[in-house]
């Protein structure tokens, strides 16, 4: 802990004006000072400030970042990842709490389901000190339908290996002017989604751009000759952002805001 460390705090009572010494960050957050030093040292968290003596200073906004470097490490994202996400100039930071509420709501429902088994079983043993062998059965069977639905939604992607392959076999189906077309269609139309982002949902001009989107998209399925998961695998490592490096690539703010704009639409 940094000589001095305490809790600082302006006029304001706002927790976003608070100040907060590294010390008292940590203890705020359950993150370890030694953590903290490390994503200030990687620039995954610079402080917002430094108090004269060079300590450092952090505020609520400091609380919202670490919240998004934390949750998108527990969904599985490198923090090298995580880290251009969170640099990208356009990053919606509303979007980007949509994709991650989804994700977890999926695994928690997965988890409850299973808690519920499992306390149901320890209850039933605490209460007669023997085991049902019928809770015992129930449990055995909703682990394996947890591994069954994880299992599926692994073989919903390809590998990256598989992945490369399969793109290396379908680039020997299509013409090198198909693939100059739709990589200039979707350079273009992704530069007019980013700066668009803040369109009503629900006008005529964001409908007209998730159309576009949309036909592209299917035309691309045609292209894959309806592989669904290459499509999926290709969505997802671009939701990921493993193609960040490349200009004008989708990101998954652009994704969110083309599947509010079909939600709206829907109803």
């Amino acid at each position: 802990m940094e000589k001095g460390d305490a809790f600082m705090q302006t006029r304001q009572s706002e927790p976003s004006e608070r100040l907060y010494q590294v010390g008292a960050f940590a203890a705020l957050t359950g993150v370890s000072v030694r953590t903290l030093h490390h994503y200030d040292h990687l620039g995954l968290l610079r402080p917002s400030g430094r108090s004269e003596a060079g300590y450092r200073l952090y505020t609520g906004r400091d609380v919202l970042r670490l919240q998004q470097i934390l949750t998108l490490r527990y969904l599985g994202f490198a923090l090298k990842h995580i880290g251009e996400i969170l640099s990208q100039p356009d990053f919606d930071m509303l979007a980007s709490l949509h994709i991650q509420r989804r994700a977890l709501r999926d695994r928690i429902t997965e988890l409850e389901r299973i808690e519920a088994v499992l306390g149901e079983l320890l209850a039933r043993c605490v209460a007669t000190g023997e085991w049902s062998w019928e809770l015992v059965t129930r449990a055995t069977g909703a682990f394996e339908a947890a591994l069954e639905e994880r299992e599926k939604r692994m073989s919903e992607y390809y590998t990256p290996e598989e992945l490369q392959q399969r793109l290396a076999e379908l680039g020997k189906t299509v013409t090198p002017n198909e693939i100059q077309r739709a990589e200039q269609e979707w350079v273009a139309l992704v530069r007019e989604v980013r700066a668009n982002r803040g369109l009503d949902v629900a006008s005529p001009q964001a409908q007209a751009l998730a159309d576009r989107w949309n036909a592209l998209v299917q035309e691309m399925d045609q292209q894959f000759h309806g592989d669904q998961r290459l499509a999926n695998s290709i969505r997802r490592n671009y939701e990921q952002g493993n193609y960040m490096s490349i200009p004008d690539a989708p990101t998954m703010e652009d994704f969110a805001f083309i599947a509010r704009v079909n939600a709206a639409r829907q109803g």
